[in-house]
């Protein structure tokens, strides 16, 4: 049997992981300093090296957060803290001669939550098809986001709050450094991202300060959508009032805080809006990723965005009751609002499985429109997918192609689909052999692409990019992959006519 890269020097010091069945897992190499103490709020700094042989043989801590945006199994029995500035790489090299293709993955979670090795990132099943899968963790919630005018006064670029982003930053640069030593290729790293980690992605190839760092990327459901930027002065607002919140003068009490006072303090209601995200600042963020994508103002890379039947993010109507429901739709269709309760065949019984309808077109409708842009002006291949496969329960209880549920195909993982919720409850899905095959496709996609910057290869239904004459997906499905042009035309008409 072929046997695992062994121990790899690097510029801190030597690393050793743990061999399975040829593949080589690193487990909790640290790409910056722990941010404590006076680094809380500030830029990633290096880390220190070390003597001797670093046993990188277990995860390290995740990103200290509050509850409701990772699996309660992993919430509850993963260690959390300040200190989680840490990677992990799957390398199924023999070599450091082998220059493989390398995969970044940003995990997702409202930039409030999440964790880089939680079980359905795991890169097993990936590495076996020849690509290096590094996950990360980075500063989340009011750790990662927070800016504040004494915050951007003591920085040297004069701003504040990207300090997640800037984590994100340092791990690229670091793996575009000592990649090599695990077998990698500096040269071919695609980013990739789902929900948070999607708009981390748009985020990182509209910024000034990844340049050269990348060779693709992906956008899993975190596709560019209007009118969600946030301003530098918006977010130095948000710190301003959370210093009052915590009767903190200046920024030495606000450090000098246990951790899980600001934790709570920052915490969001239940249906309000997320204040710590990234920020429009002049210096990570010049520009909306949305402006910065649908005009090309991004690197010059080959993309795969695409998203999922029944996520339906950010539509701007909606409600718990019908009433609400009807209000939000008359407010937005007008004299149209009948045409809308047609075409959806809407009733008081169904309307919230119409409501769902109506996001996911609306969701699909707003990837497209970037999409359509960006297919005219960027010089390298765009390819969308669409995800349609459905989660249905042992019992039959249909729960959708639902946010994240690609995941379990691209990362092979579909054995622990549903294990563990946000909400603490297990599903059991019913799975079947077509779907095992969806899964094993997708990764040999996800896998070509970071070889490549082309998800095509013999054996595989082709997909072809996006033209500014030819608007087309691939539609991901256990019955079939095949190419589309549109879905449900009729009623995306209607939506465009009005959003």
């Amino acid at each position: 049997m072929r046997k695992g890269i062994g121990i790899v020097d690097m510029e801190y010091g030597r690393v050793a992981g743990e061999e399975q069945n040829s593949i080589t897992l690193f487990r909790g190499i640290p790409y910056a300093k722990p941010p404590v103490g006076e680094l809380r709020w500030k830029a990633p700094q290096p880390a220190e090296p070390w003597e001797g042989v670093r046993e990188c043989r277990r995860f390290r801590d995740m990103c200290i957060q509050n509850p409701g945006w990772v699996g309660m199994d992993a919430f509850e029995h993963h260690s959390q803290s300040e200190d989680c500035l840490y990677l992990n790489i799957w390398t199924p090299a023999a070599s450091a001669e082998e220059e493989l293709p390398v995969l970044f993955w940003i995990h997702g979670g409202g930039f409030q939550g999440g964790l880089g090795d939680e079980e359905l990132y795991h890169g097993w099943s990936l590495a076996a098809k020849g690509v290096l899968v590094v996950s990360i963790n980075y500063r989340l919630g009011a750790l990662g986001f927070l800016a504040h005018p004494e915050l951007s006064r003591e920085s040297e670029h004069g701003v504040s709050g990207n300090y997640g982003l800037l984590d994100q930053i340092a791990a690229l640069r670091w793996v575009k450094k000592n990649i090599r030593g695990f077998g990698g290729d500096p040269n071919r790293i695609v980013l990739d991202g789902q929900s948070a980690g999607g708009m981390s992605v748009g985020a990182l190839i509209s910024s000034p300060l990844t340049s050269g760092l990348y060779s693709a990327a992906i956008i899993q459901s975190g596709g560019p959508t209007a009118g969600r930027a946030v301003t530098l002065s918006q977010g130095e607002q948000i710190g301003v009032e959370l210093l009052e919140k915590l009767s903190c003068r200046n920024l030495r009490e606000l450090r000098s805080l246990p951790v899980e006072q600001v934790l709570k303090a920052s915490c969001p209601e239940p249906g309000d809006p997320l204040q710590y995200q990234p920020f429009v600042d002049g210096y990570v963020l010049r520009e909306d990723p949305y402006e910065a994508i649908s005009a090309g103002r991004i690197g010059q890379v080959p993309l795969i965005i695409g998203g999922n039947a029944d996520e339906g993010l950010f539509a701007p109507f909606g409600g718990k009751e019908y009433v609400d429901f009807l209000a939000s739709v008359r407010a937005i269709f007008g004299e149209n609002t009948e045409d809308f309760l047609k075409l959806y065949k809407v009733t008081e019984e169904n309307f919230q499985r119409a409501c769902l309808d109506a996001q996911r077109d609306y969701g699909f409708l707003n990837i497209q429109r970037v999409l359509s842009r960006l297919s005219k002006v960027h010089p390298c291949p765009v390819y969308q997918y669409y995800f349609v496969e459905p989660i249905v329960l042992e019992d039959g209880t249909f729960v959708g192609a639902t946010h994240s549920a690609e995941l379990f195909y691209v990362f092979h993982t579909l054995s622990v689909m549903g294990g563990s919720t946000p909400e603490g409850k297990p599903m059991k899905p019913r799975l079947s052999q077509a779907q095992y095959a969806l899964s094993d496709a997708m990764g040999s996609y996800w896998s070509n692409f970071a070889k490549h910057g082309d998800p095509n290869s013999p054996g595989l239904p082709g997909w072809a990019p996006l033209s500014s004459t030819a608007p087309q997906y691939l539609r991901l499905e256990a019955e079939g992959i095949q190419t589309e042009a549109t879905r449900f035309p009729e009623k995306l008409e209607l939506l465009k006519s009005k959003l």
